[in-house]
């Protein structure tokens, strides 16, 4: 069989992850199922941290996605992003300035994030339609402050911030906007949404900041590929627990909404940079809102952590059902579908 586009799945990834030998003793955090960064003990008075991740579905604005989904994962763990590598593919006829254009956008979004851009990688590839770009990303954390999407305890409340699926909601907004002036989309919502990479934005940095400076977090997570539906399954595999998850209380932003009607796509399953899953103490859910509405961030208690045997529900209208799986992306499985 052969594999789709998107993650691979879970059980193929599994696989491979067992075949990774014992790290070393220096290694406080290796490759795991939900575990999107590494954390490593250089002797240093802080830990470091390091992620990397690929641009691939978004050909705008590249350098601002490249910074928010390595930096969504490192803010995730409770560091701060510090420094970045970066590799450009760039396909064969690319423009010189269309060269500038990438290298100004993520030299931008690295003075707006506070992040040294410090090497990498370009050259123009064969066989590809549009750039790739590749983010290497380090950061620290204090010895006692990291989070792993791990750490979600059985009798945790689960939050959530922001709107689901701005991310892809943007990506299909600024490069699919004539395909959805056909479906009957108005220019004013294809608009918006086109600027949500801006406003509310796609990374969770802000939000990681106040719940770990406010609040003790046992464990956060970014959805991405595979909406807020697969990010749930990967906190509940990580930490070996069951979900309770009410459908009702998960905010879906009124532009996504009319998008994913028109082109008959499930916002559960959409790419979501921009949100954030966080579980903590019930008696922390007050305070952990309030300092996030503070910070201009909206948020949502959507459920709660139960035991693995209690499996892993979505709640709507009084009906339990298992939650869904979504094979990949809704994005995904749209494109290959053009």
């Amino acid at each position: 069989m052969k594999l789709a586009a998107g993650k691979l799945p879970p059980e193929l990834l599994s696989e491979l992850l067992g075949t990774i030998p014992p790290a070393d003793s220096s290694v406080v955090v290796g490759s795991g199922l939900g575990e999107d960064a590494a954390v490593i003990d250089n002797g240093g008075p802080e830990l470091l941290v390091v992620k990397s991740d690929p641009i691939t579905f978004a050909a705008a604005d590249i350098g601002r996605y490249l910074l928010a989904v390595n930096g969504n994962d490192l803010a995730t763990m409770g560091a701060e992003p510090r420094w970045l590598l970066v590799t450009a593919l760039l396909p064969e006829g690319i423009e010189p300035d269309q060269v500038r254009e990438i290298f100004a956008g993520v030299t931008r979004a690295c003075a707006e994030c506070g992040v040294a851009l410090v090497g990498g990688h370009t050259e123009v590839t064969v066989g590809l339609d549009r750039p790739i770009v590749s983010g290497c990303l380090l950061g620290t954390v204090p010895r006692a402050g990291v989070v792993r999407t791990a750490g979600a305890q059985i009798g945790d409340a689960i939050l959530l911030t922001a709107g689901i699926a701005i991310e892809g909601t943007a990506i299909l907004a600024s490069e699919h906007a004539s395909m959805l002036r056909e479906r009957g989309i108005g220019e004013e919502v294809i608009a918006a949404a086109r600027g949500w990479t801006m406003e509310p934005g796609i990374s969770v940095l802000p939000a990681c900041r106040a719940l770990r400076d406010a609040v003790q977090v046992h464990s956060m997570h970014d959805p991405t590929e595979g909406g807020v539906i697969t990010a749930l399954h990967e906190v509940a595999e990580a930490a070996g627990v069951g979900l309770r998850i009410v459908r009702d209380e998960i905010a879906v932003l009124p532009a996504t909404r009319t998008i994913c009607e028109a082109v008959k796509l499930d916002p559960l399953g959409l790419l979501a940079s921009g949100a954030l899953l966080a579980t903590l103490a019930e008696s922390e859910v007050f305070g952990a809102i309030r300092v996030l509405e503070y910070a201009g961030v909206p948020c949502r208690r959507i459920g709660e952590v139960v035991p693995a045997s209690e499996g892993r529900k979505l709640i709507r209208e009084r009906t339990a059902n298992p939650l869904p799986v979504f094979a990949r992306d809704e994005l995904a499985r749209f494109l290959e579908a053009l």
